[in-house]
């Protein structure tokens, strides 16, 4: 069972209140996110006007200058982008632009399965075979240093725009002195601070707002709002032109799964109301054949309907198709596209929901379960580890890796994380850890990259059981650290949820990562009446009583658990009583957040239950 935990942030609410023109609770929201005064009226009015300077990002003026001359010289650029839904926006908004401004282009994704991820040696000498005389990475590139270096051996102008952590290694003291920071310009590509040195790639610019000498002030963007930023400066400025590619910077920070904070909350918040415009027809037919409104596109549309079309295509299909989407004018031929997409997406589901089933029996098996989970399923296909960790994290709450056997007998996987746990920097010390005992084999990775919550990797089979003793034996984690905790907001009754408060907080939109939505909780609550909805009844609408007023209640979690939790507390009749709508004895304990339903044109408050307890006695 979840541990429930409220938020006990102290302010003076009244005067925040009073000063923004809000109810106390929005106040109290808005201090739980951390927020100054002066930000909250930022957060309430997001302006696009308050977007970080490209220009402070290293490199960006000097890529810019590289491009246009390779533009004014006519040279051959191909952009190299990555399978995801980042990666696939990433490559749409350079490409489409670069068009636009007379580029010779064209564009590159890898195969998840013969190429794996990013730019590698053997793309880059089909690029040369196919005459290409520029490559320009997007959402990859950072951890490719041996394909740079040999597009750089071929005579290729090489420009990297990334948004992944920079590769380092432990300072052993021995180094001599290193620079603190990097010159691309004068080939100074290793840079120290602190224990750790870190790494670019030999390019001619090297683009990454994680770079340890960037002056911009978020490095929390996805890869496609790098390429956005770059297109910013390349068309000076004029928002006509690099403004339409807004909403596919916005979709890419969704699906990547940014904080919608700082500049990618104002981003996704104007980016979802442009999808309004239909400017692009790929993305438009994708929203169409998905059975969505695009006047009432919202985050989580996009992270859990629109966003796995565009992943899926890069799973089990190829991520070009998605591109090309993007790229097609032809609304016939994009809707026939994004047709093809959301098929791809189904299967995919089918796909995901066997793999998961099996990874639960096999943990099942164990004594107990590990505190990083490192699990070997060697018929999973290597597209979905990623996605068979994500569900592993969600139910344990700690530390996934998911691994494979490929046609090749490499053994790759993916890996997804909890806050307390940086995964890549483990990932790092275990490399390091296994070349010290093996100098001869080098580290326990073949490749491996990622960020603090994920990352991807390649390995040998023979060294699964290795890297499952060294990241459990060197976890650091503790019991608290893989508790689930459900924090709440505001204690609040239900009684006190009116519409204009629940207007009120969807100013706060968009939520997601960074910016979860507001939830709140009340105890004690008498169940009035209880019944089964949905088409297979496997979800509970409620009626309770909140201080003499009955305000109805949704739970889309699984009713059959609930019918359980009350029969179990407070008997069978009390449950039939309440099912009837009689009086009964039965109280629960609910997290909620306020929504409105509107039934033919008459709107009320309900509530959505995220959580529950029952309470007896």
């Amino acid at each position: 069972m979840a541990k429930w935990m409220s938020l006990m942030k102290k302010a003076d609410f009244k005067k925040i209140a009073a000063d923004l023109g809000i109810d106390q609770v929005t106040a109290r929201v808005l201090v739980n996110r951390h927020l100054s005064e002066e930000d909250m009226k930022g957060f309430l009015n997001p302006d696009l006007g308050s977007l970080n300077d490209p220009l402070l990002m290293s490199d960006m003026e000097r890529a810019c200058e590289l491009i246009r001359g390779l533009i004014k010289d006519k040279k051959r650029i191909r952009v190299v982008g990555d399978y995801d839904a980042d990666g696939i926006c990433s490559t749409y908004i350079l490409i489409d632009a670069l068009r636009r401004l007379g580029a010779d282009c064209d564009f590159c994704l890898p195969d998840r399965v013969k190429d794996g991820y990013g730019l590698n040696p053997d793309m880059v000498e089909q690029a040369a075979e196919d005459g290409i005389e520029a490559i320009i990475t997007c959402d990859n590139g950072i951890a490719a240093s041996p394909a740079v270096s040999l597009a750089k051996e071929k005579g290729m102008t090489v420009i990297v725009t990334d948004h992944h952590e920079i590769p380092f290694s432990t300072a052993e003291g021995n180094e001599g002195e290193l620079p603190e920071a990097f010159n691309t310009g004068s080939g100074v590509y290793d840079a120290i601070s602190g224990d750790k040195i870190y790494h670019l790639p030999h390019a001619d610019a090297v683009i990454d707002p994680h770079r340890i000498d960037d002056k911009y002030p978020f490095p929390g963007i996805c890869g496609a709002v790098v390429a956005w930023k770059l297109v910013f400066v390349l068309f000076s400025g004029e928002a006509d032109s690099y403004m339409d590619y807004l909403p596919e910077a916005a979709f890419a920070t969704i699906t990547d799964i940014m904080e919608l904070v700082d500049e990618n909350r104002i981003i996704v918040y104007y980016g979802l109301k442009a999808m309004a415009e239909a400017k692009n027809p790929g993305l438009d037919a994708l929203i169409e054949c998905s059975g969505l409104d695009r006047t009432r596109i919202s985050a989580y549309n996009v992270g859990f309907v629109l966003g796995p079309c565009f992943n899926a295509s890069g799973r089990i299909d190829t991520a070009e198709t998605a591109v090309s989407l993007l790229l097609e004018n032809d609304r016939e031929k994009a809707l026939a596209i994004a047709n093809k997409l959301v098929k791809l997406n189904d299967q995919r589901k089918f796909m995901t929901t066997m793999g998961v089933n099996k990874a639960f029996a096999m943990l099942s098996e164990l004594e107990e379960i590990p505190d990083v989970i490192v699990i070997y399923m060697q018929d999973l296909h290597e597209s979905l580890c990623g996605l068979v960790a994500g569900k592993l994290k969600e139910k344990y709450n700690r530390p996934v890796f998911v691994l494979c056997k490929t046609k090749t007998g490499e053994v790759k996987g993916s890996g997804r994380s909890i806050e307390a746990y940086s995964m890549y920097e483990k990932m790092v010390e275990a490399n390091e850890a296994y070349e010290q005992e093996n100098p001869d084999n080098g580290g326990v990775f073949i490749r491996f990259g990622g960020h603090p919550m994920a990352a991807g990797l390649s390995m040998r089979e023979t060294d699964i059981d290795w890297l499952r003793n060294y990241l459990n034996q060197h976890s650091d984690l503790s019991a608290s650290d893989m508790e689930k905790r459900v924090i709440i907001d505001v204690p609040m009754p239900l009684w006190y949820v009116k519409i204009p408060l629940i207007d009120e907080l969807s100013r706060l939109e968009p939520f997601g990562n960074g910016n979860p939505r507001p939830v709140f909780a009340e105890k004690g609550l008498p169940l009035v009446s209880y019944r089964m909805i949905g088409k297979g009844q496997q979800y509970r609408k409620l009626r309770l009583s909140s201080h003499g007023r009955v305000v109805d209640a949704l739970y889309f979690g699984e009713g059959a658990a609930m019918d359980g939790a009350i029969r179990e507390a407070f008997g069978r009749s009390q449950l039939d009583k309440a099912m009837a709508g009689m009086k009964n004895d039965i109280r629960l304990d609910i997290v909620y957040y306020p929504d409105i339903n509107d039934y033919m044109g008459t709107k009320s408050a309900e509530a959505r239950i995220t959580d529950f307890r029952v309470r007896k006695g």
